[in-house]
């Protein structure tokens, strides 16, 4: 399985997302107030979609397991038991 997705690096590109997101709604208040609030509305519910996700599924970290590193040990536990059914010779529970 692969690193997790999230690993706080500055050259992660959610973080080019975010400033060019930022920036974009910069320009579009200067062009009009109107417009840019609601556009600031708009990104403001991403947000608040965003942390609620991340909160939801544990993705900010922590120390308590979550919703994502269950489905993670189910899965890998799925891919053990296939590759004993697949191979029930090579079991290293079976005494041989």
């Amino acid at each position: 399985m692969g690193a997790s997705p999230d690993d706080g690096s500055f050259l992660d590109p959610k973080w080019f997302v975010i400033g060019f997101a930022i920036a974009a709604f910069a320009l579009i208040l200067h062009y009009d107030l109107r417009l840019g609030l609601a556009a600031g509305a708009l990104l403001g519910v991403f947000a608040a979609v965003w942390l609620y996700l991340a909160l939801r599924f544990g993705l900010l970290g922590g120390a308590y397991p979550s919703e994502r590193r269950a489905m993670q040990e189910r899965f890998r536990k799925q891919i053990s038991n296939r590759r004993r059914a697949a191979n029930p010779d090579r079991d290293p529970r079976s005494g041989a």
